[in-house]
């Protein structure tokens, strides 16, 4: 992307309080493959306290994106954050190519350069500090190489210094029945407000600084099952936000809130994603990158898709598969190569599910299933629940989903970051796996890079979707602008099921036009796309616009960012093969216009789809390649263009 013009001032209010007491002992430094962006860990004498303790700021170009912050373990039986003293450093260069079938581009080329300070505490223990940086960020990690160890990690001190501007963040969950979940809104506060809940804020966590200058933000890759979930504090004392572990009270009260480590062993990436604008934040793969590689080939099996569902029009259909052979014969007029059963089917007989299953087939459409992800984590009746907790009794029921020819599952309700939840998770990808099956999870967590790892991991929700038009009055209202926030926080980290293209209303009706719903099943990047809405209204449409639905895929070999601002608009660009798919949406209630300049993707013919004033939609072949496009207010449009 494009820097921003203009000079940008290095901040100078690193701690200024108790700079008189501190004296760097050591500095090591890592830069970006391309010089634009360091990463400097300091091990800092305190001559109050006569020990150290570790600090480490980040700088993009000439700004510091990230001050002086702490970072430091401690756990049930000594210190890794204080009387550290140095042992020694290795170095290494970072060049992994990996393919990603479910992401923002389908190949990419991680670049990054490495390096790890191992430090000693007072009991001659050692600490790992692991520092990266590649040309979209940096992260850390920490480790504790030495082996036959077992601690409790009782406190991590890792914090975030962020200069003064704006921050697109989201209030982290209160426990209850169905929550947490992360299904809030992106909204825009002060950097350092305290969040509005005494459980803090949410990842990922996003910053405009410098007047715009700068774009910032924090998440975590490659959380596995070695620790837990981790989110911000509520309080940001001069804007120091620092991490937090999950409440007492998450998933029922089920599993420990402190992680039970065996060394040797290691944390999460602590993911600073950074740029100059924001489409820096919506074109990085750093969350993947940092991940592991995939654990298992990328099967012919795994088939990325789109999906009707019948759960979002009628919420009780999953229990009458007569009417929902409609939907199955929607996702084959249409081409899309999946049809879910959302919760309760089991309350009806299993000959009649195998027969639906079986009628699909007929139709080359493949069938997933909801589950509960219950057991004693959650007191949400709604079923089957009780069949996935256990090892054994999961592994039974995925078998017999492989024999009658269930193609995946979506597991719902998990409520909970602890690190015996996100063990659940890992376990459940990997017997998934083994029969075969998709995996989609619903009330549950952000992703951490799990597409890259876990090739059936195809999506996930973690969002405030269209569902809340069933359940939100105020939805309506906030949905245009929390639709664009999300490409520049949520789906920036990974995949995201929210369930797009209604063009019907439910209890709440929609504010946003029929062009700008359409255009969410581009904007939005998931590994299945489930189509909510039912056949009638997508069968009403006009022929152009079922024809867009029918060739609109969700696997992308490239992601380009064109334009838009948190709050205001976005516009991008996916690649399938030969043909772009642009899209934009408006979050204001004004007309907007944009040029999304079709001469940088090449000759050929291209077709627009957008907004009348009357609501309707327009379509139109574009014979200029300066073609302007006005959005609606809350409106939006589509174009794809073959190249020649």
């Amino acid at each position: 992307m494009k820097a921003i013009a203009g000079v940008v001032l290095i901040s100078c209010s690193l701690l200024v309080s108790s700079c008189a007491l501190l004296s760097t002992d050591s500095v090591w430094h890592v830069d970006s493959p391309n010089n634009k962006i360091r990463i400097t860990l300091e091990l800092v004498h305190q001559q109050e306290k006569g020990e150290s303790a570790l600090y480490y700021h980040v700088q993009h170009g000439a700004a510091t994106v990230i001050e002086r912050s702490p970072l430091g373990l401690e756990t049930d039986s000594e210190s890794f954050s204080h009387g550290l003293q140095f042992k020694n450093l290795s170095a290494k260069k970072i060049k992994e190519p990996y393919s990603l079938p479910n992401g923002k581009r389908s190949n990419v080329l991680y670049k990054a350069n490495e390096k790890t300070i191992s430090l000693l505490n007072t009991n001659g223990d050692r600490l790992d500090i692991v520092l990266r940086a590649s040309n979209d960020g940096v992260a850390f990690r920490y480790a504790l190489p030495d082996s036959g160890g077992k601690r409790v990690i009782v406190n991590e001190l890792t914090g975030y210094t962020i200069p003064p501007g704006k921050a697109f963040i989201m209030p982290y969950d209160e426990p209850s029945k169905y929550l947490p979940a992360y299904e809030n809104y992106y909204e825009e506060y002060e950097v350092g407000t305290t969040s509005p809940k005494e459980t803090g804020w949410a990842f990922p966590a996003l910053f405009k600084i410098f007047d715009g200058g700068h774009y910032v933000l924090l998440t975590e890759s490659a959380l596995y099952g070695q620790y837990c979930g981790v989110r911000l504090k509520a309080e940001a004392p001069n804007s120091l936000y620092q991490v937090r572990f999950p409440e007492e009270d998450d998933g029922n009260g089920i599993g420990a809130v402190n992680p039970k480590v065996a060394t040797p062993w290691h944390s999460p990436w602590r993911a600073i994603i950074l740029g100059d604008d924001p489409g820096d934040i919506v074109e990085s793969t750093m969350v993947t990158d940092l991940a592991e590689p995939a654990r298992h080939p990328q099967a012919d099996w795994i088939k990325p898709g789109r999906a009707a569902w019948s759960w979002w029009s009628e919420s009780d259909s999953p229990r009458n598969f007569r009417r929902q052979r409609d939907f199955i014969d929607l996702a084959s007029d249409m081409g899309w190569e999946y049809y879910l059963v959302d919760a309760n089917w089991n309350l009806e007989p299993t000959a009649d599910l195998i027969s639906f299953i079986d009628y699909a087939a007929t139709k080359n459409v493949g069938v997933l299933l909801w589950y509960n992800s219950g057991g004693p984590n959650n007191i949400v009746t709604e079923a089957p629940r009780d069949r996935l907790t256990s090892k054994d009794r999961r592994r039974e029921e995925f078998k017999w989903l492989h024999d009658i020819g269930v193609k995946g599952i979506k597991v719902d309700f998990w409520q909970s970051d602890k690190q015996q939840t996100m063990q659940y998770y890992v376990d459940l990808l990997q017997d998934a796996y083994d029969f075969e099956l998709l995996v989609n999870f619903h009330g549950c967590t952000i992703p951490r890079g799990w597409e890259r790892t876990f090739p059936n991991f195809l999506t996930d929700e973690a969002v405030r979707g269209a569902e809340c038009y069933k359940f939100a009055p105020e939805y309506p209202e906030k949905a245009p602008w929390h639709n664009v926030n999300l490409v520049f926080t949520r789906n920036a980290i990974g995949p995201m099921d929210y369930t797009p293209v209604t063009f019907s209303d439910m209890n709440y009706p929609h504010l946003t036009t029929n062009a700008h719903e359409l255009a969410l099943s581009v904007i939005f990047q998931s590994g299945i796309t489930h189509f909510a809405d039912k056949p009638e209204s997508y069968r009403a449409q006009p022929q152009a616009v079922q024809k867009f639905l029918r060739q609109v895929p969700v696997v992308w070999d490239e992601t380009r960012f064109i334009a838009g601002e948190p709050n205001d608009f976005i516009v991008l660009a996916r690649r399938s093969g030969d043909t772009w798919f642009i899209a934009g949406i408006n979050g204001k209630n004004e007309p907007k216009n944009i040029d999304p300049a079709l001469c940088s993707f090449g000759k050929g013919d291209a077709t627009l789809i957008g907004d009348l004033a009357a609501g309707t939609f327009t379509i139109q072949k574009i014979e200029d390649d300066k073609q302007h496009i006005q959005m609606a207010p809350y409106g939006g449009f589509v174009i794809v263009l073959k190249k020649n």
